[in-house]
């Protein structure tokens, strides 16, 4: 048997959070293809502590360990690891430091960028919605200023950061930078509408993570069940090899997660004579790379 601790959520909280419910899929899927049971573990469960849920763990008999990622950003696991083949779902869990598998959140803001470009969409905002700490929201962040960097100083969007993600300084920012399309997530497309913009319409928009609404928008495609299919990989990996506790060198296994299309924005580029030349031939990078 496998076990999925999950560290922070309670099963009410779960059932509503997709990211994790989409590894738990993927997870159970992959362990019953390779003949293996799964049970969900909570240390939100009244009286759960790390060194009980060992106890019981090695009482059952269950070596194989899974650990869901934080919810609200980073955090760790106070749980011995000896004797236990374990991996973990995402970079949420720095410590301790184990085998992990996770969205290539690069290439998925690269080719989100390179696409926009590619529609002649070169005024792009990015509302960030992650909490700052994490590697998912440095390589997001990271990815985009790196296409700002590229363009004039007067032609730069600034992010608009968490702690601004409400309807006062969006329109704020909105009304200062007049992006052409905003990156954001599915709360701040909620948000803009409430607002009473149109999507597409007064601007286009990309949603950060498709697991979530709105899903049919165009976006990044994180591809959560195969993530969790390839933690379940990890684990098998180290029963064959009979390697167990906390690796001497952990690996990092990145999952082939893409953008995606949706109605959000335009199926084609507009036409030419409606495009500013010197926009229309400035690209970062080839899509994918």
């Amino acid at each position: 048997k496998i076990a999925i601790i999950v560290p922070e959520l309670d099963r009410l909280a779960l059932a509503s959070y997709f990211p994790i419910t989409e590894m738990v899929k993927g997870i159970e899927a992959q362990a019953d293809e390779a003949g293996f049971d799964t049970e969900v573990f909570f240390l939100t469960d009244q009286g759960m502590t790390p060194a009980r849920l060992r106890g019981i763990l090695v009482a059952r008999g269950v070596k194989g360990i899974i650990v869901a990622p934080y919810a609200s950003g980073v955090g760790t696991l106070d749980m011995d690891m000896t004797g236990f083949c374990a991996a973990t779902c995402g970079y949420s869990i720095i410590r301790p430091s184990l085998h992990r598998a996770c969205p290539n959140y690069l290439q998925m803001m690269d080719e989100l960028i390179d696409h926009l470009q590619r529609l002649h969409l070169h005024r792009i905002g990015f509302v960030m919605t992650y909490h700052r700490g994490g590697i998912g929201h440095k390589l997001l962040t990271s990815s985009y200023l790196y296409y700002q960097s590229l363009l004039l100083e007067r032609e730069r969007i600034p992010i608009l950061p968490l702690e601004n993600a409400n309807e006062r300084d969006i329109a704020t920012w909105l009304n200062r930078h007049k992006p052409e399309v905003v990156i954001s997530s599915g709360r701040v497309f909620s948000l803009l509408q409430g607002m009473g913009l149109a999507i597409p319409g007064d601007f286009y928009f990309a949603n950060i993570d498709l697991s979530e609404p709105p899903r049919q928008a165009a976006g990044m495609d994180h591809r959560y069940q195969l993530v969790g299919s390839e933690a379940v990989n990890l684990v098998l990996t180290q029963f064959t090899l009979n390697l167990t506790g906390v690796p001497a060198t952990p690996k990092v296994v990145l999952v082939d997660s893409h953008r995606r299309d949706g109605f959000t924005l335009p199926a084609e580029a507009p036409a030419a004579t409606t495009v500013a030349p010197a926009r229309a031939k400035r690209f970062v990078r080839a899509e994918g790379h």
